[in-house]
């Protein structure tokens, strides 16, 4: 039986809940299906659309919660192996406060977490949260109507998503060690500047101390951080930004000290869900200058005939940002940054094992396309130097676990073209 204990809300709408279970399944299950917002129709027997509907879907068949999960970890998504029997439901939150409580998940030595979030890339646009600024609210009805037209021209999801600001709605669930670490990653956001982040950080920290008799003597939280302004960024930036410029690509392999650094310009979609990934450690700009950054990112698979009509909307959204943020209105100017916007990091990965795993992962199809083609870039810059081969699993494994992989190019030509071409030679 899975139960649901509000803990807290934030000023915009959004809820905090603790969910536990009697049962080690029961949790991963949901995290499933927080994702995709979808079940498996051989697994459950009517259609589900809610994080609520599931719940009681499963306490009233807690026989589904096993098979569900198993099924998941067949396409060895290991981190839903987690089995823990609670979890922390974070909804109706904007995607600025999501991409904020990834990072220090995501932190080497950061805190030990795993979650799920609700992907624009497979679920429909779901509304905003509720901020109260009337001129963020009219541009958050044209990108809202922006976005159903590019839908409606038949644009994926996940390229009509790009034109929607961070102050889009979204949900999450977070699994994290009760006590330590729980308490590292409420002081975490309590210490952001953004009073979403702080009201859920203050209602975890306050939970966390009164359930569990925790708190910190000194405010212990990872180091990694968007700071909000330019002044505050990393000094190491500039170090690498020097580093780099006369490096083919902005990338840089040392085959001695097995030291990957390189310079990536990519959207904040692609970042939120690049930030996730332990092996990488990320030197991040500060909002200001993401906000002040005119460049943005127009995804290929956006119809020719609309190009202009988002590139037009990127450009009032810079406008709206850039003037709520002189005005001091920095979550509101935040919020309005659409997720098409540019950042500028610079990162790093050491050690060839976790190289290798990290470009497996990051190169196969099923990533997004910008993710994609950044290791693909990484993959062909530093083959010289790299001791073994580097790509997606199929083409470095010859093997591929994910759902579907029959429709992808990239296993019928190292999978099946490597397994018919073997069949040849055994007739030869």
């Amino acid at each position: 039986m899975i139960e649901k204990i509000l803990l807290g809300k934030t000023p915009f709408g959004g809820e905090i809940y603790y969910l536990q279970s009697d049962r080690p399944y029961d949790i991963p299950a949901v995290r499933i299906f927080v994702s995709v917002q979808k079940v498996m129709k051989e697994v459950f027997k009517e259609p589900i659309e809610t994080v609520e509907e599931f719940i009681a879907y499963v306490n009233r068949h807690p026989e589904v919660s096993k098979p569900y999960v198993r099924k998941v970890l067949q396409y060895h998504h290991g981190d839903i192996g987690e089995m823990e029997r609670y979890g922390f439901y974070i909804k109706a939150v904007s995607r600025l406060f999501t991409f904020l409580s990834w990072i220090p998940i995501g932190a080497n030595r950061g805190i030990k977490g795993v979650g799920t979030e609700l992907s624009l890339r497979y679920v429909e646009h779901k509304g905003f949260v509720d901020h109260r600024n009337g001129t963020l609210k009219r541009v958050e009805e044209e990108s809202l109507a922006l976005y159903r037209t590019l839908r409606n021209a038949k644009t994926a999801k996940e390229d009509a998503r790009y034109v929607l600001p961070l102050s889009t709605m979204t949900e999450e669930i977070i699994h994290i060690q009760i006590g330590r670490d729980l308490a590292k990653w409420a002081n975490y956001l309590k210490n952001e500047p953004f009073e979403e982040a702080r009201a859920v950080g203050e209602a975890l920290s306050r939970w966390n101390e009164e359930e569990n008799g925790f708190s910190m003597p000194t405010a212990e939280m990872p180091a990694s951080k968007m700071p909000l302004l330019s002044e505050d960024e990393d000094p190491q930036r500039i170090l690498l930004k020097e580093f780099l410029a006369d490096k083919p690509g902005r990338i840089h392999y040392d085959p001695y000290t097995q030291a990957l650094v390189w310079n990536s310009r990519r959207s904040i979609a692609s970042f939120h869900q690049d930030v996730r990934n332990r092996q990488v450690y990320f030197w991040w700009p500060s909002w200001e200058s993401v906000i002040e950054e005119e460049e943005f990112y127009t995804p290929p698979g956006i119809p020719a005939h609309l190009r202009e009509a988002v590139q037009e909307h990127y450009r009032l959204l810079l406008e709206v940002s850039s003037n709520l943020f002189c005005r001091g209105e920095t979550e509101r100017a935040v919020y309005a940054t659409p997720l098409g916007k540019i950042m500028d990091l610079y990162c790093a990965i050491y050690g060839n094992r976790n190289i290798y795993e990290t470009v497996m992962l990051r190169a196969c199809m099923r990533a997004q396309l910008e993710i994609r083609r950044q290791y693909r870039l990484i993959a062909e810059s530093i083959k010289g130097d790299f001791p073994g081969k580097l790509g997606a699993r199929c083409e470095t494994e010859r093997r591929c676990f994910e759902p579907r992989k029959e429709l992808c190019p990239l296993y019928n030509r190292y999978v099946v073209g490597a397994q018919s071409l073997k069949g040849s030679e055994l007739k030869i």
